[in-house]
């Protein structure tokens, strides 16, 4: 192969890896650099700021498998460190390109902008590490091929974002292209076929053994790639299979295993009785978070035994076996069809989500009505963000089709990244050659301040994404917590109305709203234009400031159960979160 650019290299790998856009923030040590994009067949999708950029390329990465953006060194990079931190907590491989200063310049420990202004450089390097699975900066340009393919590598291996510094004039120089023609290695290696066969029987041996087995379909699940063989096994067993809320949108609802939503305390009640009934649960990328579990409470009984599938381990009680989840669910699932599982399952006879309700058209618009409803909106090929508060616990209660994907930042939990992941997710759907279609958006308004600038990047690149704006007058879910009527729970008062046309007058965009009442809000979802316009559309839907979906209730009585008791015992209590 002949000779090539560093930053040629760079991209190329990119490009192999399945990135077909990057996102980023221009700045005079990159831009160089981003002349080598359009060469290497990949697309520039530059953003209003750089946390935009970072969330852009996570709902990339989630959608395509990975993703990109390029910073500047300084100040750029550390405006994304909050998106890398979510990315890395919730096991999304993104890449970061930071364009640093010339070699020569931090060689001499020269007083560059951007720097703090003491001779230092590797300060943002170091912080860095704290949150990505690797990192290096190229300064040498004979082994910068193989830095390259280490970080990426890395960055496959753990499911994690990584760090790459990169100076424009290192990026110029030749290197030899003949590592190119390896392929990175995307697949886990296999596991030793012996412990494989050991750890399936004693699953089997678990499972079958037990009364009332179940799974639980966890975020690891989604996040490390072992939806196709959860769904086989799900098929093969015929067992009840539950989500958590990070995993919502990863398990096919339409299923007639499928059982409702794992919810800790907050678990709708037909789905409780089901799952404290289980004597056997095979937890699927289980991820046991606060939000994620009710503020750590559950349903499952402590006498339950638990198979524990992680990504590169799996652990049957409290015995933890060396072997990865995807290639030992291809094993089990090889079992369980040449020897078919031999209980019969329950039947999930209970009602996964909660009713409608009785609701007039002219009663105000609640949470306990609005998500329900939104359940029939939604459609195969959809992608739907649920936001950080009240919109990613209530959408669990929407029922959602086969063939949509859901997801929010369970985790790690920074209000608005919502808003700049959609911008990202529209761009996947854009290549994703047909499979995917439609971008919505859930958020309340006080996250979208945070990153309302991304609306001038899904006009600018008709991204197009339907936005319900949920308008309950402030943080909610703060105001649950400490401060019902505490000034620092209030919100700046925007004008919705207006507010698209005024990121991008020169495009198409509607608005509907304000929706006030329950009917206002069906027959808006029963409007054959809504949802077909073929531009922004922004919906704004109006709450009382101290309404919640009932997980969130619920997991706020628990907790007060919970802290009444510590505190009778003079014991520390649990904080809301």
């Amino acid at each position: 192969m002949p000779q090539i650019k560093v930053g040629d290299y760079l991209f190329k790998r990119l490009h192999e890896l399945g990135i077909s856009s990057v996102f980023g923030v221009p700045g005079d040590y990159e831009l160089a650099l981003l002349d080598l994009i359009p060469s290497n067949a990949l697309l520039w999708r530059g953003n209003p700021n750089e946390l935009v950029a970072s969330y852009a390329a996570d709902g990339y990465a989630r959608v395509t498998g990975a993703g990109a953006f390029v910073t500047t060194f300084g100040p750029g990079e550390l405006s994304a460190a909050c998106g890398m931190a979510g990315q890395y907590a919730e096991y999304v491989p993104v890449v970061h390109i930071v364009g640093y200063p010339g070699v020569s310049a931090v060689r001499s420990k020269a007083i560059m902008h951007h720097s703090l202004g003491d001779g230092r450089f590797g300060m943002y390097e170091a912080m860095a590490k704290e949150v990505t699975a690797a990192t290096t900066v190229i300064d040498y340009a004979p082994t910068a091929a193989k830095e390259i393919d280490r970080v990426l590598g890395v960055m496959l291996r753990e499911g994690r974002p990584v760090y790459i510094g990169l100076s424009a004039d290192v990026a110029y120089e030749v290197i030899e292209g003949s590592g190119l023609e390896n392929p990175l290695l995307k697949a886990l290696p296999p596991n030793v076929a012996e412990v494989e066969k050991a750890v399936v029987e004693k699953i089997l041996e678990v499972v079958e053994g037990a009364e009332n087995a179940v799974i639980i379909v966890d975020g690891g699940a989604v996040r490390h790639g072992v939806l196709d063989e959860t769904h086989e096994l799900i098929k093969l067993t015929g067992l009840p299979t539950f989500p958590t809320a990070m995993g919502k949108g990863g398990l096919d609802e339409d299923f007639p295993q499928y059982g409702g939503v794992h919810q800790g305390a907050g678990t709708h009640p037909g789905v409780k009785d089901a799952l404290e009934a289980a004597d056997a649960v095979m937890c699927i990328g289980n991820y046991p978070s606060d939000f994620n579990t009710g503020e750590f409470t559950t349903v499952v009984k402590k006498s339950a035994t638990i198979v524990d599938f992680q990504r590169c381990s799996v652990s049957i009680g409290d015995v933890e076996y060396a072997v990865t989840t995807k290639h030992l669910l291809s094993a089990l699932n090889a079992s369980l069809r040449s020897k078919k599982f031999s209980k019969p399952a329950k039947q999930v006879t209970w009602t996964p989500y909660p009713s409608l309700g009785t609701f007039s058209a002219d009663e105000a618009l609640r949470q306990d009505f609005l998500w329900p409803a939104l359940g029939p909106f939604f459609r195969p090929g959809d992608i739907v963000i649920g936001e950080t508060g009240t919109s990613a616990f209530g959408l669990c209660d929407a029922a959602l089709p086969s063939g949509v994907m859901m997801f929010n930042q369970t985790v790690y939990g920074s209000i608005g990244y919502a808003t700049g992941a959609i911008v990202g997710v529209r761009q996947a759907i854009v290549e994703s050659g047909g499979k995917w279609k439609r971008p919505v958006l859930v958020t309340g308004e006080g996250s979208m301040h945070l990153t309302i600038q991304a609306i001038g990047d899904m006009l600018r690149f008709k991204l197009n994404p339907i936005i319900f704006v949920l308008n309950n007058g402030g943080y909610t879910v703060e105001r649950l917590i400490h401060g019902k009527e505490a000034e620092y729970n209030d919100v700046a008062i925007l004008d919705y109305s207006i507010l698209v046309k005024a990121f991008g007058p020169a495009f198409e965009s509607k608005y509907y709203g304000p929706i006030k009442t329950c009917g206002e809000l069906t027959h808006l979802l029963n409007t054959p234009g809504f949802r077909h316009a073929g531009c922004v559309e922004m919906v704004e839907l109006i709450l009382p400031p101290l309404d919640a979906p009932k997980a969130v209730i619920k997991t706020g009585e628990a907790i007060d159960e919970f802290n009444k008791s510590k505190a009778a015992k003079g014991e520390t209590a649990m904080q809301g979160a």
